[in-house]
């Protein structure tokens, strides 16, 4: 009898133990969609960068409907993490294009031209399928651009790491522009710049503007 009843204090404990460690295996949730976007474009280099230059990140997997395009008259730099002379230069007129928005796989087409007034340059921001997250009005979006530095002799290729984000205006169920507008563009891949001419992984610019107006 005794046998028998220290037999099946041991199999109780068995399982006792198999089932906590069922249970503790189902707490241990995956990374959501949203995080592991997020981590796709934000290692540790561009997150110290995003708490530097104050950006705000809207997080959540609901975001608003943002496609339209958008006038920003003048995107204004107001911040930055290294000795910048753009520091509170305004850059000029931009256009902002979203468009092709996918609810379910959290992306949006993105395209930001801006014409430089200070130094009659041009520059285009632009990533197909970006990451977007928000919830309510509140959004972000997340991306990387290619771009070109063209010095005559020699071209300078980079990619940045861009996010903008911003809060709906909707009256009347329809968007009348984007409040409380920044967008930060961080250096991400300088191709060993072999002209020592960019500036260095993990610096870059905030800019900002309290309103973009829909075209």
């Amino acid at each position: 009898m005794k046998t028998i009843t220290f037999k099946l204090f041991i199999l109780c404990i068995v399982l006792g133990t198999t089932a906590c460690s069922s249970n503790d295996s189902t707490e241990k949730q995956t990374d959501s969609p949203e995080k592991k976007l997020y981590d796709y474009y934000v290692d540790s280099n561009m997150q110290k960068a995003i708490d530097q230059l104050g950006i705000t990140i809207n997080k959540g997997d609901t975001p608003p409907n943002v496609e339209g395009i958008y006038y920003i008259d003048p995107f204004r730099c107001t911040n930055s993490n290294f000795n910048d002379g753009y520091l509170g230069v305004n850059l000029g007129t931009s256009t902002l294009t979203l468009s092709n928005q996918n609810t379910t796989n959290l992306s949006v087409d993105f395209k930001n031209f801006t014409i430089y007034s200070h130094d009659a340059q041009n520059e285009t921001w632009e990533g197909k399928g970006s990451f977007i997250s928000g919830q309510g009005d509140k959004f972000s979006i997340l991306l990387h651009s290619n771009g070109e530095l063209d010095y005559g002799s020699y071209i300078a290729k980079y990619q940045n790491l861009i996010i903008l984000s911003g809060e709906l205006d909707i009256q009347d169920n329809n968007i009348k522009g984007i409040k409380n507008l920044q967008l930060a563009s961080i250096m991400s891949d300088d191709y060993k710049d072999p002209h020592n001419t960019l500036i260095a992984i993990g610096q870059g610019r905030l800019f900002t503007n309290t309103y973009a107006n829909m075209k």
